[in-house]
């Protein structure tokens, strides 16, 4: 009897030893490891393979540089003439448009917007003092006028630009200028549609050559500069509004602006000799012995 219990005894304790093996968790399964590796290191990662950084992104550089720095806002106020009555005074107008600085301290822009003027104020970026300007000479027929500032220090610190020739058809070109009377410049971009023969609406007299774009032209952009690599390839003037055509405005291409700008070195040539004549005329009838002072002195 007391063998039967020794033996009952033992077999309870073998089944409780191997019950709690039973219920031991498994340890976790052991990565092999790779010869020359730190323990502890992913596999994920290849020994020696360096973190590659994210590179940020950089705005490009102004393709046609500081622009700012040559265009300008034009306030015109004008009377728009009455050719019927002329005896009418007309009523007072007032438009904005664009212009920009060119060579001998000119400013370029439409003939349509300082036409028919009466008083022109001129404005630069980052400035909010208005200059009073003057037309220097005025084209209709090509839509084109070049105009003064008097102000000593207006042309300091702006820079005149340069013009280029015809863009090729489907290249990129930028409009600047201020539509619909904003304060900042604005940029719009487009392609070259087409270059042909157009008719100038300020005139309306005659076809002028003339290039398409597709950049956005709207009032206010008038006179300011088409750009192509950093100088000037024509000016906006004109275009369709959105009931006719979308995205069909026009330039006036460097050619025309080329013309006006010899025809008005030639001109200001001629009034300089016509001034100097008339002042040696008006001297000569000032002193009389001046005019013969070569053959004769007067006491």
């Amino acid at each position: 009897m007391k063998r039967i219990f020794v033996i009952g005894y033992a077999a309870l304790l073998l089944a409780s030893v191997s019950y709690a093996q039973d219920s031991t968790p498994a340890p976790p399964p052991v990565e092999p490891q790779v010869p020359g590796q730190q323990p502890g290191a992913s596999r994920s990662t290849p020994p020696g393979q360096a973190v590659v950084p994210v590179p940020v992104p950089i705005a490009p550089p102004k393709p046609n540089g500081p622009v700012q720095k040559s265009l300008v806002r034009i306030t015109a106020t004008s009377v728009e003439p009455d050719y019927r009555a002329p005896w009418n005074a007309g009523g007072l107008q007032r438009g904005v448009g664009a212009g920009f600085v060119i060579s001998g301290n000119r400013i370029m822009t439409n003939a349509h917007v300082v036409a028919n003027s009466r008083y022109i104020t001129v404005e630069r970026d980052g400035d909010p003092n208005k200059y009073p300007a003057t037309v220097q000479f005025i084209a209709n027929d090509c839509d084109l006028a070049l105009i003064t500032v008097a102000a000593p220090d207006f042309f300091k610190n702006m820079l005149p630009l340069k013009f280029g020739g015809i863009p090729a058809l489907e290249s990129t070109v930028s409009a600047y200028g201020y539509p619909i009377g904003g304060e900042r410049m604005s940029v719009t971009t487009g392609i070259v549609s087409r270059i042909d023969f157009q008719l100038y609406t300020h005139s309306s007299v005659d076809q002028h050559l003339a290039i398409q774009i597709s950049a956005q032209i709207n009032p206010g952009n008038s006179g300011g500069p088409v750009m192509q690599d950093g100088k000037v390839v024509g000016v906006a003037f004109q275009g369709y509004s959105g009931d006719v055509a979308q995205g069909v405005a026009y330039m006036i291409p460097t050619p025309v602006m080329n013309r006006l700008r010899k025809i008005t070195k030639s001109s200001a040539k001629k009034v300089s000799w016509v001034k100097r004549r008339r002042s040696r005329r008006a001297g000569e009838l000032r002193d009389p012995g001046r005019a013969i002072g070569r053959y004769s002195s007067v006491g």
